[in-house]
């Protein structure tokens, strides 16, 4: 049995959306077209791939299974099509790059020059997410390349360490630190960190060798600014990637300080994650950021 890609398509609008008139909007036809493709869908696999009530539509977990393969496909057939764009000429068609939100603000204007030029032909698209998000749109096809920090476990794709980055410690003035401080001084303070989710939460504990109980429980920021406010108002300190203090993100804080720390001062890995098959790799290796 062949079932039609544009079926499957079809389904996994509608398991992302979960509403069958958003779907339809989102594959561009109309809600009795996607509708009875998905019907058809079902008959020919001879199971029901959702569980549809007023106002809520769920796989279930046949459907669950087949959304596995479907998404495999999609991404395959995606390829497909990108990779016919870029045999033509290899840096034409979408460049997709994903960069997490501590990088985004403070790299991305001065490193998406150079990407420009060294891909001339390509339609740059820029999304900004968190880490584990980047990867599974990579390894999915959804991305083409993501601006991460290291270390993480990116399983079988392909990365490219660029440089590493030093941490600073953001305090309250009232604190009364020396410039220079040392890694123990962050042992007992009052450590405010991004949500779980933010990739540089884990790399300030395992760079501070800090057990996650370490860290301040009553708040967890979303951004670093959010974290900059908490320590302008003497809630706590934090850590900061030293990109965001050459940009200045700290100037809006009158009653904030920064320390840099004593060697081996606390440091993060910046650099580039794709997948191994992308005909753009040897671009990538060769990309000069």
């Amino acid at each position: 049995m062949q079932y039609s890609i544009k079926h499957l398509r079809y389904c996994s609008a509608l398991a992302a959306t979960r509403s069958f008139s958003k779907a339809a909007t989102q594959c561009n036809v109309t809600q009795s077209t996607l509708s009875l493709g998905i019907q058809e869908l079902e008959r020919q696999m001879n199971i029901t791939l959702f569980e549809r009530s007023r106002g809520n539509v769920i796989p279930t977990p046949a459907g669950k299974t087949v959304l596995g393969y479907a998404h495999k496909i999609l991404s395959l057939g995606d390829d497909l099509h990108n990779d016919i764009i870029t045999a033509r000429s290899p840096n034409a068609g979408p460049l997709r790059i994903g960069v997490i939100p501590t990088i985004a603000p403070y790299f991305l204007p001065q490193c998406l020059p150079n990407i420009e030029a060294h891909f001339p032909e390509s339609d740059l698209r820029i999304a900004e997410d968190t880490t584990e998000t980047i990867l599974k749109k990579i390894k999915n096809g959804d991305l083409d390349l993501g601006i991460l920090a290291f270390p993480v476990d990116t399983k079988d794709l392909e990365i490219r360490i660029l440089f590493n980055e030093s941490f600073v410690l953001a305090a309250p003035k009232s604190l009364k630190l020396k410039k220079t401080v040392s890694l123990e001084s962050v042992q007992d303070a009052n450590l405010l960190l991004l949500r779980e989710g933010h990739c540089l939460k884990d790399h300030i504990l395992s760079a501070c060798k800090l057990p996650p109980e370490k860290q301040n429980r009553f708040f967890e920021a979303e951004s670093l600014n959010t974290l900059l406010a908490m320590v302008n108002q003497g809630y706590g300190v934090t850590l900061l990637p030293e990109m965001a203090i050459k940009a200045n993100i700290q100037t809006a804080y009158p009653h904030v300080k920064i320390h840099k720390f004593s060697a081996p001062a606390p440091v993060r890995q910046i650099g580039l994650v794709w997948r191994k098959t992308d005909i753009r790799r040897n671009g990538y290796l060769t990309l000069d950021l």
